[in-house]
Order: structure tokens, then C-alpha cells, then sequence
């Protein structure tokens, strides 16, 4: 009889910590991320770009996408040109003439583009960030 007693109870027990709501969500704090981190979020999983991408563009849609533009001098956004996807390729991105149009029409340049990404119907999409915030 107290065997089946003690084994109902663990049972019990059992079954109510299975059931209720555990609390642990609650008590961790949610790490808080950096002004670089939410602004630049777009730019984590961008595909690679070569120079012969570069090179093949011409006379396609280019929209320019400004990142982390917020005016504020002391934010200092200097990861994004390294990190981004055009790192090394801002000379070629120079010599294009259908990238540079687009860029110096909005008061941008080479050194400017963070990211580059082909879109839907071939269209390009340039992710700037004015380096002086001219």
C-alpha cells in the first residue's frame, strides 16, 4: 500500500512540473544589441560578389538602399565597409559607368557601397553608407 501511495505521488509530481509553465524565459535578460547590429542587419547573409559580376552590369535598374544613416557623429560604422560584400571591389565598382551614375545622381560615390545584391529582373541593389555624411 505505501509503495503505491509514494508511486502515485511521484507520479503526481511528475506530472505537474511536466505541465506548468516554466518561468526560465522571464529570468534571463535579452542581451542588448548594438546600434551597428540593428541597422546593419540586413547585410549578414549577402551573396558573394565577383569582379566579372561587377564588370557584367550594364544599363540595369540600380536602387540604392542607405544603412545606418543616422546622422549622429559619433557612431562609428567603420565594420560595415569590411564586412559587407564589395570590400575589395570598389575599384572596379569605380569603373563601371551604370553603378557610378546611379551612385554620384544620389551625392555618393565608390567608396560609399557597403553591399551589393542582384535583385528581381536582373535590377541591382547598391547598400551605401556616406562615409562623411555629407
Amino acid at each position: 500500500m505505501i509503495k503505491t501511495t509514494v508511486l502515485a505521488a511521484l507520479v503526481g509530481i511528475l506530472t505537474a512540473t511536466a505541465v506548468l509553465p516554466s518561468n526560465a524565459a522571464v529570468l534571463v535578460p535579452k542581451p542588448k544589441a548594438s546600434s551597428t547590429d540593428n541597422c546593419g542587419y540586413q547585410l549578414d547573409y549577402m551573396a558573394r560578389v565577383t569582379r566579372a559580376t561587377i564588370e557584367g552590369i550594364n544599363d540595369q535598374s540600380v536602387y540604392l538602399i542607405p544603412v545606418c544613416e543616422t546622422g549622429n557623429p559619433n557612431d562609428d560604422y567603420g565594420s560595415l565597409f569590411i564586412s559587407g560584400n564589395v570590400s575589395t571591389l570598389r575599384q572596379p565598382i569605380a569603373q563601371n559607368s551604370t553603378l557610378m551614375a546611379a551612385l554620384q545622381a544620389q551625392g555618393y560615390d565608390h567608396q560609399d557601397v557597403i553591399s551589393l545584391r542582384v535583385g528581381g529582373g536582373n535590377s541591382i541593389m547598391l547598400y551605401v553608407h556616406q562615409r562623411n555624411m555629407r
